[in-house]
């Protein structure tokens, strides 16, 4: 247990049934949830929450859906994929949230590999599963989250009014289910390609005791307001910036898009903010241009100022002498919480300078997803914080090993992998690190493979590699994210040996050149990244001539080419 003294007055929860529950009895009528329709931000309750909740989750009862049996997710942050959510998870049914951003091929086969027999879905998604229906046999029932049912069996409000319905006429299958730490709440697919995918196990237990971990460190009060920006399928989002402000009182308001944050921020007049690095360099940017465009001497008067009135004077008046920069951005903006890849120290500083409170962590999926953050009042640039507390973090040959309550419950169906990650008990991360002096967890690398993009989105070489290696042209590949040393830069980029057995049979022995192999490699990396999710698409690749150096169980030594800057082709 950390010897810092928590920052909110934690109480008990078990599960996420028991967070929406004691969330409903602590806030009762204060506002929850915001999304806009309309042109205004509308919102439930924590009651009126529970009570869609509890709607929905009937409903679902009612189409004879069993404890255990799988239910997928997938839209943009609003309110009925929240609501839809806790339905799912507060029954005892277990949620498969799935990426947006998959292409339909990817989808059908994380519905099909999950045997999830109802998905909720957004509009955009129910035609294309609804036509390919007969290849997918277990997907029962599909549940539009728009008013409308438009080709799905049953529309987001016709399944509350069944649900309604049912429990006037005396269904009690949601007040009598019964949750337990250790049941199964979701499944999150780290990939949606055959072969590589890897669903993610996370129980009750898991989730509950990194809400509260986290809760110890950070404090989202009940007049904050959050504005969730990221997508709610991703742990991240979906445990700190959903079910985290839920247990803290707060009210959350899904923005509308990227485009738009600066414009939400002032509509709602947010206060905590989550994103990735990539989204607050691009913000700090245009705070800094605007500052250039004022004179850089004004604004280090500003805060030579502030500083000698905190030293001598403990008055905190970086808001006020930063005014303007606080109004673009809602006025109340007062904590950015960063994670998903690291950041720029200087520009955690430089919101800090300005007045904003900027803190990062450190998580994975397979932990639910937090493992060490920092804090308001205990923090260092350059580092992603502590340990939660009950989480025990090690470090052996460089190797981050972690072993806690958040620790997945393992890979579904997967064994294989399960034993390969965690070690007796200990969770094996794949990233190095160091703890300092002062018991701040540094990250200096990644032992593993995953690509973790500016946006903070994971990207698995053996997917991309798997595609490529489908093409007759391609020998072999390796696909990582490029030479250069700033995670800011980091893309998807390809090494790859070109099949010259191929190219013979093709185009005869002595009639082609490197002109011709490039072409056709070229065309060969866009017919795969259609296939791909935008942000798992090949930036850059080069012909490598010779097959890669191997192990002797035949694996490529990665390492002996992702450390070395080569020149690289854009397909």
């Amino acid at each position: 247990m950390s010897q810092l003294q928590p920052n909110f007055p934690i109480y008990p929860i078990e599960t996420v049934r028991d967070l929406l529950f004691k969330a409903e009895d602590r806030y009762q009528d204060r506002m929850s949830i915001k999304s806009k329709k309309d042109g205004t931000f509308q919102g439930l309750s924590f009651v009126q929450v529970r009570e869609q909740t509890e709607k929905l989750a009937t409903a679902l009862f009612e189409l004879g859906i069993e404890k255990g049996d799988r239910v997928g997710i997938i839209g943009e942050n609003r309110i009925e994929w929240a609501i839809s959510y806790l339905a799912v998870v507060t029954s005892g049914f277990v949620g498969v949230p799935i990426d947006r951003d998959l292409r339909e091929r990817e989808i059908r086969h994380i519905l099909s590999l999950s045997q999830t027999k109802v998905l909720l879905a957004a509009e955009e998604y129910v035609k294309p599963l609804k036509e390919d229906r007969a290849a997918l046999p277990e997907l029962q029932f599909i549940v539009s989250m728009e008013a409308d049912r438009d080709g799905a069996d049953l529309s987001f409000s016709e399944a509350l009014h069944r649900g309604s319905g049912a429990l006037v006429a005396g269904n009690r299958s949601y007040s009598g289910a019964t949750v337990a730490p250790d049941d199964t709440a979701v499944i999150l697919f780290t990939s949606g390609t055959t072969g590589t995918s890897k669903g993610v196990v996370l129980t009750h237990q898991n989730i509950a005791s990194n809400v509260v971990g986290t809760s110890y460190h950070v404090s989202i009060h009940q007049s904050d307001i959050v504005l969730s920006v990221l997508p709610l399928h991703h742990t991240y989002e979906c445990t700190a910036g959903f079910l985290i402000a839920m247990y803290q009182g707060a009210t959350i308001c899904h923005a509308e898009s990227l485009r738009r944050i600066a414009d939400n921020l002032r509509e709602t007049r947010a206060t905590v903010m989550l994103g990735v690095p990539a989204l607050f360099e691009a913000i700090y940017r245009r705070i800094e241009a605007g500052i250039r465009e004022k004179g850089q001497g004004k604004f280090k008067l500003a805060k030579g100022i502030c500083s000698i009135s905190e030293t001598l004077f403990r008055l905190k008046i970086r808001r006020k002498i930063f005014g303007q920069i606080h109004e673009k951005v809602g006025g109340r903006l007062r904590l950015l919480i960063s994670g998903g890849a690291a950041i720029n120290p200087a520009v955690s500083k430089g919101f800090r300078q300005l007045g904003i409170d900027f803190i990062q962590g450190y998580g994975l999926t397979e932990t639910s997803p937090i493992i060490s953050v920092n804090r308001v009042d205990h923090c260092k640039d350059g580092s992603v914080g502590v340990p939660l507390p009950e989480t025990e973090v090690e470090i052996v040959d460089d190797e981050i090993l972690v072993r806690g309550p958040g620790v997945m419950k393992g890979y579904f169906r997967n064994e294989a992998a399960t034993e390969e990650t965690i070690l007796d008990g200990w969770l094996h991360t794949g990233d190095l690190g160091f703890f300092d002096k002062d018991g701040f967890l540094h990250i200096s690398g990644r032992k593993k493979s995953v690509i973790v993009t500016p946006n903070g989105k994971n990207v698995y070489p053996e997917e991309i590699e798997y595609l490529l290696s489908q093409s007759p042209f391609v020998l072999e590949s390796l696909v990582w994210g490029g030479p250069d040393e700033d995670p800011s830069k980091t893309e998807v980029q390809a090494i790859i040996v070109a099949n010259t057995e191929t190219f013979d049979k093709e185009f005869g022995p002595s009639a082609y050149d490197e002109d011709k192999i490039n072409k056709i490699v070229s065309q060969e990396v866009r017919k795969v990244n259609k296939e791909l999710a935008r942000f798992k698409r090949i930036r850059k690749f080069v012909l490598r001539n010779e097959e890669f150096e191997k192990t002797t169980t035949r694996k490529v030594k990665r390492y002996l080419y992702t450390a070395k800057t080569v020149p690289l082709r854009r397909p």
